[in-house]
């Protein structure tokens, strides 16, 4: 989610120091929450700025450099296993990282990773049908 415009914080505040209404008021009236109006007009009346901080989320825990190492350790092991790469990146690059959000920055990277072993994913499933179908008669 976004975070609110520097004009409509303005907006929010004005629209309080001119008596156009309570603080719930002004809320419905800007269609956000009271504690953001609360917000707004304590960093106003403290003389901070009104420009939002963050964009919202957390930050990304790989930055590019280590996207960059994650790349080519992929091309140059294809076969790796994400425990193999997480192991990699904590050597490497000093990143510690879990394999489900390593999982999801290959996915975003559009980098493959393992998947099976090197095996037929089938052919113990058809074996014990034949076996099964043997031991029938």
């Amino acid at each position: 989610m976004k975070p609110y415009s520097e004009d409509l914080r303005c907006l929010v505040v004005n629209a309080y120091e001119m008596g156009e209404g309570t603080i719930a008021e002004v809320a419905d009236q800007f269609g956000v929450k009271t504690a953001f109006v609360k917000k707004i007009l304590r960093l106003h009346r403290a003389g901070e700025s009104l420009k939002p901080k963050h964009g919202g989320g957390s930050k990304p825990t790989l930055r590019d450099e280590d996207r960059d190492w994650l790349r080519a350790a992929v091309e140059a092991r294809p076969d790796a296993t994400l425990r193999e790469l997480k192991e990699f990146l904590a050597a490497e690059c000093g990143v510690k990282i879990s394999e489900p959000t390593l999982c999801r920055e290959l996915q975003k990277l559009k980098l493959p990773r393992k998947k099976r072993t090197s095996s037929p994913a089938n052919e113990t499933r058809r074996n014990a049908a034949l076996s099964d179908a043997g031991s029938r008669d």
